[in-house]
């Protein structure tokens, strides 16, 4: 079996985020997205990877190699124009020649992808998705099933009053190569809008699994810092087996070595309330000339004169700002900067 994970998506909704990285390589615990997911591909036995890549594909590519770092063998589909969450895959020629898993670059999850695919082999699926029961499906492709997990209705992203099930696609499939030649899509293509629709039509066997493993879409700067938080929290829990030891500390921190060099340290804390920070957080992102190192540990900040400048976003309490330089002085200016700056945007 092999693993697919798409990962061209632009991550628009994901702003501030996304201006310098595509949306699978945004990071939890300074470790991206993608890296994850390929840890659980991997733990599954899945070595043979392909990753679809279109927005700055040049930074998962650096990043990952061909894979043998991180013990699986990675290929690459550069889409040169965006084809969909599909499009790619129908695209991609002989690779996908025997049974395989899609993961949705945007994925944060535990899933047991071994207990899917056991499901899948056993309903004799053309295709499967992998469905996840939750309280408010709204703003998400939501799945109608029969007693025996057969799809029967599906509807992608409905209003309130077309949620048909509380079961919702998690973006997580797997499939049959079959698929690609007995209905060979082209160009841009959505498993959602294009292949599902197009299946019930044919009446093939399309099946859901229910998964309760833990499931997340990280779409939105808000569902980005609750995944973070979930991971926190051991609601994201990997089983033992699936986690290198110590694969959080041994990930060295781009912040180490600017911190290292240099001799003095100003903190200072500035209050903002929580509805005023996203607005905070574009302003400083579009002062700088470059785009700044941004995740949720907070915003790095380079400065040309030497040193740098670390704002971090406490819930309920604003931000509070880190500067280092070579003088004291100087680290007292680069922190009053930001702090008078962020008090400015707030009158706005």
């Amino acid at each position: 079996m092999k693993g697919v994970i798409l990962a061209g998506g632009k991550g628009t909704r994901l702003k501030p985020y996304t201006l310098s990285v595509p949306k699978p390589m945004i990071t939890i615990m300074n470790k991206p997205i993608l890296e994850y997911n390929i840890a659980l591909l991997k733990a599954s036995g899945i070595t043979s990877i392909m990753i679809t890549t279109c927005y700055k594909a040049e930074k998962i590519s650096d990043y990952f190699g061909d894979g043998s770092e991180f013990g699986v063998d990675i290929t690459y589909f550069q889409e040169d124009q965006p084809l969909g969450t599909a499009g790619g895959i129908f695209d991609s020629g002989s690779y996908l020649s025997e049974p395989f898993v899609v993961i949705s670059g945007d994925a944060f999850t535990s899933l047991a992808l071994s207990e899917a695919a056991a499901f899948h082999q056993e309903k004799g699926s053309l295709l499967t998705i992998v469905g996840k029961d939750i309280p408010d499906p709204w703003g998400y492709g939501v799945c109608k099933t029969d007693s025996e997990g057969r799809l029967i209705e599906f509807v992608e992203k409905p209003g309130s009053e077309g949620i048909i099930s509380n079961i919702v696609n998690t973006g997580i499939y797997v499939i049959q190569p079959e698929l690609l030649q007995m209905y060979p899509f082209k160009g841009f293509t959505d498993f959602s809008r294009d292949v599902f629709p197009r299946l019930l039509l044919e009446e093939e066997d399309i099946y859901v699994f229910q998964t309760k493993d833990y499931w997340r879409d990280i779409g939105t700067p808000e569902q980005y810092k609750m995944a973070r938080e979930d991971f926190l929290n051991g609601k994201m829990k990997q089983k033992e087996e699936k986690i290198s030891a110590g694969f959080i500390e041994d990930v060295e921190s781009p912040k180490e070595g600017l911190e290292s060099t240099l001799n003095y340290l100003t903190r200072m804390m500035v209050a903002c309330p929580d509805h005023q920070k996203q607005q905070i957080i574009n302003n400083l992102v579009a002062e700088q000339r470059e785009t700044p190192l941004l995740n949720l540990d907070g915003i790095l900040i380079p400065h040309s004169l030497g040193g740098w400048t670390r704002i971090v976003d406490l819930p309920s309490n604003g931000f509070i700002i880190y500067s280092k330089a070579e003088r004291r002085n100087l680290a007292k200016e680069f922190a009053g900067y930001y702090f008078n700056k962020i008090k400015q945007w707030q009158k706005v």
